[in-house]
Parts: C-alpha cells; structure tokens; sequence
C-alpha cells in the first residue's frame, strides 16, 4: 500500500495561526516539514482517512486530486478531522460528473456531522456517497476500482464522460476493521482503524496473513483493554502491520489519557511488537502533532531516531 500523509498536525495546526510561540516561530522561518495541516491520510489513490478542514489546501498543495476516492474513513467527530464540506464539494457544480460512488464510514456521531454549509444534511444520493455506521469491533470491505455504474448526475453537455461511467483505477479491496479509541467522551464512539488490502497491484504476491497491513491509530490515549482484545482477535487471525501510525499530539509533554506524549508512542510500539502484531522490519510512526509539546521536526526526528521511530510530516509518502 502507498501513504500520502495529506495533514500531520493536531487540531489548531502547526505552526498555529494564532501563536508566535517559539516553536511556531522556527516553523515559520524553517518551512518544509515543520509546516503541518491536520492530520489527514490518503492510503493508494482511492481510500482517504480523515476528510478534515486541510484537504482541500493539502491536495492542491500537494497536487493531487481525489476523484478517485471511493473509501472514506472517519475517526471522529472533532472538526479537525471531519470538515463536511470536504465531501459537500462533491455535488455537481463544484465537481464535474461522473465520480464514482464513495463509501464513507463512521460511528453514528460522526455521520451525524455530515452537512452542507446551513447545517442540512448531506444528501448521499447529490454528493454520490452511501453511509455506513460503523460499530466498534466491526469488520468492513471497501472494494474501489474496476467497472462501474452510470453517475446518475452526468449530463451530456457537462460530463468527463459521454457514458456517465466514472474512469477508475485498478481493482483493489481492503479490509477495515473499526477499534475503539481511548479519546473525547463515551458518547461520540472515536475510532481508529486497522486497513489490510487483500486485492490490487500493491499487494500482488502477498496473500492470507502476508497481505500488506497499517494501523492508522489516531487520536487516542494508550490502547483500551477492548482495542487490544480487537487487535488480539486480528493478531489471531494472521494479521501483522508493516506500518504502525501512533497518536503523540502531546511531544514531550506528560503523559496523556485522550492522546500521548512520545514516550507512549514508543511503549505502544513496544506493546505491540511483544504481542506480535508487528511485521519484522515494521516501520514505527509517530503523527499527529501539537506544538506545545512537539519541538521543530528536525529536533523531532533527532528524539525519535534512538526509538527506531519516525516522525510524519505533510507530503510523505510511504509504501507499506
């Protein structure tokens, strides 16, 4: 699987916009990695994790467009990571038809986020996309790629495509398993998410439990009881990460409940190396950042190295 980290920032941003402190400052004068948008993720060209207020700035940023996206996946309901006009901009007149369907997936707090600029629900069927509430625990297909349907909203005098056929990539298919998230209150069900692609050019040759896998584990405090039973119940089932993604919005802060300082980012990688669940050679990451507790990224890679973790940082792109 290819990463593109679109955003790696906590929720004000980093530098934030209101801040000269100085760790906003160096990122200013530095630029390049230290610049960071919340977080955000897009795994091929086709599953994006978090469509959060940066995405359309980190797109164009990073020229990419995201017509292809058929996999939407939501963490939770804090405006950092779901900005629902980010999936508003998919009805005609903003986007040209045919898209292909988008599958977007949430707890049901989440979902209930998905609105249009006077706070009137999305219409699934306008922004071609079905809603999928998810439950903690739940396993998910996601299958993108390959033939389909007519895009009802074509037009013959303003389409890409004289058929209404949207133009996809490859077929792939990824199995996205919901864990339940030690962040914000019981009632709004945070989540992070276990992805495996069992189907596609990037997992060609590698079948059953080799097929290539990431935990995307972002906002969260150190791992529930009930995330290590899912995690458990996967690990039995053959599942080992290439690419471990940890929440350290806290830096070098304390110790946190809701999110983590560095220090528990690496005992959760410890955790789940003893637990083997991780691949040999798995890469170790930490993301999410916050400036008052994470230093400029250069420190930053500095502190981790001794870890054997690696920091995210906007445009990276990592095959897992």
């Amino acid at each position: 699987m290819q990463l593109t980290f679109l955003g790696t920032a906590a929720a004000e941003g980093y530098p934030a916009i209101w801040c000269r402190c100085e760790r906003c400052v160096v990122a200013r004068a530095r630029g390049g990695p230290n610049l960071r948008f919340r977080s955000s993720v897009l795994v091929n060209d086709d599953l994006l994790v978090d469509p959060g207020p940066d995405l359309v700035a980190a797109s164009i940023r990073l020229g990419l467009d995201l017509a292809n996206v058929q996999g939407v996946l939501i963490t939770h309901l804090h405006d950092d990571h779901v900005d629902p006009t980010a999936l508003y901009w998919r009805a005609p007149g903003f986007a040209v038809p045919p898209l292909p369907e988008a599958l977007v997936v949430g707890t049901a707090p989440s979902l209930r986020r998905l609105h249009d600029r006077n706070g009137v629900p999305l219409n699934a069927d306008a922004t071609r996309m079905r809603l999928h509430v998810a439950t903690h625990g739940e396993r998910l297909e996601v299958r993108t790629g390959g033939p389909h349907a007519v895009d009802p909203r074509a037009r013959p005098e303003r389409s890409l495509s004289a058929s209404g056929i949207p133009a996809t990539g490859p077929s792939r298919h990824y199995e996205v398993i919901v864990v339940p998230a030690s962040h914000a209150g019981p009632d709004d069900e945070a989540s992070f998410f276990a992805i495996r692609q069992v189907l596609g050019p990037e997992a060609e040759g590698r079948t059953g439990g080799d097929a290539p896998a990431i935990l995307y584990a972002t906002d969260t405090g150190p791992f529930s009881a009930g995330a290590w039973a899912v995690l458990e119940g996967l690990g039995a089932a053959g599942w080992r990460y290439d690419t471990a993604i940890i929440d350290g919005t806290l830096g070098l802060g304390n110790p946190g409940t809701a999110h983590m300082n560095l220090d528990q980012v690496a005992r959760q990688h410890e955790e789940l190396e003893r637990r083997g669940l991780l691949r040999p050679g798995a890469r170790r990451m930490a993301h999410h950042f916050s400036h008052n507790g994470t230093p400029p990224h250069e420190e930053l890679v500095a502190h981790l190295a001794p870890m054997g973790i690696v920091p995210s940082y906007d445009g990276l792109t990592i095959d897992a």
